[in-house]
């Protein structure tokens, strides 16, 4: 693996880490979406950068990423993908806080982690070579 793979990976890796250290903490779970947003997007760019040896679009557009790297993805896993890409603003630029705290709760959050965890485990092992 390039450093520069590895690089990708390894952030990844971080912003899921995070994300459950921040779910054990209990306080702040709406910033669980986030970095599972960034982790999946860092994980997609460590492919982009394994598979044509170029510096990934800087986007946070997945189907862009996914096109990038030349990957096609089951019905079922880019419907995930699609459905993980509006907690990326809803959480960067909240209208409300009252809703954002209330959309962003503890179980929603603790379900979408778990979600991410196995979609990004799934997609590293089958396009990060």
């Amino acid at each position: 693996m390039s450093p520069k793979v590895e690089t990708w990976l390894v952030l990844a890796e971080d912003d899921l880490d995070f994300a459950s250290e921040v779910l054990k903490n209990k306080t702040r779970p709406h910033y669980v979406a986030h970095l599972c947003h960034q982790s999946v997007e860092k994980l997609l760019k460590a492919i982009v950068q394994s598979r044509i040896n170029a510096m990934p679009a800087r986007t946070h557009n997945f189907v862009v990423l996914c096109e990038q790297a030349g990957i096609e993805l089951p019905k079922e896993r880019m419907q995930w993908l699609l459905a993980l890409a509006p907690h990326y603003i809803g959480t960067r630029y909240p209208e409300d806080l009252a809703d954002l705290r209330k959309k962003y709760s503890q179980a929603f959050s603790e379900k979408l982690y778990q979600e991410t965890k196995d979609f990004f485990q799934w997609l590293k092992e089958t396009f990060l070579k």
